[in-house]
């Protein structure tokens, strides 16, 4: 399975006039965050290390080479 960057969360979507409505789960994974938000979160000073290994093995994974100073 892969890495979940956000928590899945339910949305409510309406029917419309007359039809029923249908509840989807929308989530998103590593794959589909950018690089410049992955390395945002990663510079946030309340995000949890665990999160922060993820991060760092996903660059990892798309080459991306960091300089800690």
């Amino acid at each position: 399975m892969a890495t979940m960057f956000e928590k899945r969360h339910k949305v409510y979507q309406s029917g419309g006039w007359g039809n029923k409505g249908k509840s989807i789960i929308q989530f998103r994974t590593m794959a589909m965050v950018s690089k410049e938000e992955l390395i945002a979160t990663l510079n946030k000073s309340n995000t949890k290390p665990k999160m922060k290994a993820k991060i760092l093995t996903e660059l990892d994974k798309r080459g991306v080479k960091l300089v800690w100073k």
